[in-house]
């Protein structure tokens, strides 16, 4: 049985934070630089975060969790700009049941 795409969206450009991604990530490292250089009490700590065998880290915990979050979105599909629209709805989500 042969079914059709169905396309319910037109595609758009690149927002704002996907446009200028590159420089957040220079930014990013950029603090994270000088975040070490001038407070490495912090990077000390999140290193004690660690899962260590031997003496040698083996996972960084903080940077796990911080992975975690950035893959889960993408792995359930969810669209950001319908989560927006959803929360700026003044009309409340009614569930419905099935009997």
């Amino acid at each position: 049985m042969a079914t059709k795409a169905c396309i319910t969206k037109q595609p758009q450009g690149l927002a704002f934070f996907e446009k200028y991604l590159p420089v957040w990530v220079i930014l990013c490292i950029i603090g994270g630089i000088l975040l070490g250089r001038f407070a490495p009490g912090i990077a000390l700590y999140l290193d004690s975060l660690s899962i260590y065998v031997d003496e040698a880290p083996v996972v960084s915990i903080p940077i796990a969790i911080c992975l975690f979050l950035m893959m889960y979105p993408i792995m359930v599909k969810i669209d950001f700009g319908e989560v927006l629209k959803a929360g700026q709805n003044l009309k409340p989500v009614r569930a419905y049941s099935i009997h």
